[in-house]
């Protein structure tokens, strides 16, 4: 029930029921750590608690089934524009992202509304006294997405906030954020997660077996969101023949050019291929310096690491070229078509 239905994160969990036990709520929360590790749902699950007409997150009362559904008036959630909620049972932050476009920024009228009046935004809302209970909760997803005069406009109410709200920041990028703002929070920093909760994730709540649900807890590192990503049909393939093309198992252009097009029809984010093939890259050198293939990351994949054929020189290369795609990545391009040119770089 609530917090209590969350995998991990027990010192955090232990401190936001500190606060209720108080009854000494501070205005504003700051969740950070790595993407997909739960700060988003574990936020949703304190705020049941917040407005639970129990007063003990129950997930059955109106307020707590509203919460979950999203639909409660006093629940506000902004965050970029384009976000989609994924449709797994409990998504823990692995939100469907654009796989063509960079990321929107979240814009000034989500927080001041607009110039015309036509569109309230939260810092009109918050003037208002809540619908249904005592307490708002304001959630602002991917707070570091703020454009500079959003973040102003929020700075303004963050000053001076209204006694019955209460805001939730949830970043993974904490130095993105203003100092003036960070320091009106209340930081809750969280880790990744122990390999052994992700694994009971994935075989309690998705029903996934034994042998699959221990590879994908060994490739998450630390994020359940990551572990979501890579369940998803054709993600782990194309992450074996990504890792075939490298390691130079199946190294050609004709290859590199076959897996950028097979990547359009993943369902996947750019940015976990490329976060994989830069850390292939570094078990690489591992094995180059070690020898041996005992202390790589990428377990899943060693028998393809032979450090007779890894060239240092190409090593680096291939490294400097992904680091430089990651952030071209940022912008507004066609991220596949960025793929494609990355791996026939790399086969040079």
């Amino acid at each position: 029930m609530g917090l209590n239905s969350i995998f991990g994160h027990e010192k955090q969990k232990a401190l936001l029921l500190s606060f209720l036990q108080k009854e000494r709520l501070p205005h504003a929360f700051l969740f950070s750590g790595q993407s997909g590790i739960g700060k988003k749902k574990i936020a949703l699950e304190f705020i049941k608690h917040i407005l639970c007409e129990k007063g003990s997150g129950c997930d059955t009362c109106r307020a707590c089934i509203k919460i979950e559904r999203q639909t409660h008036p006093d629940l506000l959630l902004i965050g970029p524009q384009e976000k989609k909620a994924d449709d797994s049972p409990d998504f823990l932050e692995a939100e469907e992202k654009s796989s063509l476009t960079a990321r929107s920024n979240i814009p000034r009228s989500l927080i001041a509304g607009d110039k015309d009046g036509k569109v309230r935004g939260i810092n009109q809302e918050v003037l208002a006294y809540p619908y249904e209970g005592s307490t708002r909760a304001i959630l602002i997803d991917d707070a570091d997405r703020m454009r500079k005069d959003a973040a102003d406009a929020l700075l303004k109410t963050l000053e001076e906030p209204p006694p019955y709200n209460i805001f939730f920041l949830i970043t993974s990028s904490e130095r993105e954020i203003p100092l003036t703002i960070r320091s009106r929070c209340v930081r809750v920093s969280f880790a990744p997660l122990q390999r052994e909760h992700i694994e009971e994730y994935f075989r309690k709540v998705l029903n996934v077996d034994e042998k699959k649900a221990d590879l994908i807890s060994m490739i998450a590192c630390g994020s359940i969101g990551n572990g979501l990503f890579w369940l998803k049909e054709g993600n782990l393939n194309l992450r074996y023949k990504l890792a075939e093309l490298i390691t130079g198992k199946r190294r050609s252009f004709l290859n590199a050019t076959g897996l950028a097009e097979q990547s359009t029809k993943t369902s996947g984010d750019l940015s976990m291929y490329l976060t994989f093939m830069l850390s292939l890259l570094r078990d690489m050198y591992v094995v180059l310096d070690q020898k041996d293939t005992a202390m790589v990351m990428n377990r899943d994949v060693r028998e393809l690491l032979e450090w007779e054929n890894i060239d240092r020189r190409w090593l680096e290369h291939a490294m400097k070229k992904v680091q430089e795609t990651m952030t071209i990545m940022r912008y507004n391009v066609n991220r596949w078509l960025l793929l494609e040119n990355l791996l026939i770089h790399i086969m040079r």
